[in-house]
């Protein structure tokens, strides 16, 4: 059980960090809303979990940052012409529906965590509580 247990914490972990790191990206491409000519970011992140690559890692140039996940392969681009005249693609509702899609999402890995944790707790007090 301890093996599984540890692969299951991983993929949440990376699940969490993934999902840190879209947050982001998506306040970022909020923020940019006003920009002239600014192409929105994306991540997509659940394709290389799903392919078993837990260890999605970030990369930090300041010891301060966040240690996050999502490599640079998870972030993409969008270079669509968009519909703003001023060639910004960011589509204000689209960016909200995201960022509510990736609370939850951030919520449900969250609660299985906490599922597992009180599972080890359960079994490491033989039951008792």
């Amino acid at each position: 059980m301890g093996t599984d247990m540890d692969r299951t914490f991983k993929i949440l972990e990376s699940s969490i960090n993934g999902a840190v790191a879209r947050q982001k990206i998506i306040a970022h491409n909020i923020s940019n809303i006003n920009t002239p000519g600014f192409k929105q970011f994306l991540v997509n992140f659940e394709e290389q979990l799903a392919n078993g690559e837990s260890a999605l890692k970030l990369k930090t140039t300041n010891p301060k940052h966040l240690n996050g996940s999502a490599d640079a392969s998870c972030i993409t681009r969008d270079n669509s012409p968009g519909l703003q005249l001023d060639g910004n693609n960011v589509n204000l509702e689209e960016q909200m529906n995201l960022m509510a899609k990736n609370e939850i999402y951030m919520n449900a890995a969250t609660n299985q965590i906490n599922k597992k944790i009180s599972m080890k707790k359960y079994v490491l007090s033989d039951g008792k509580g």
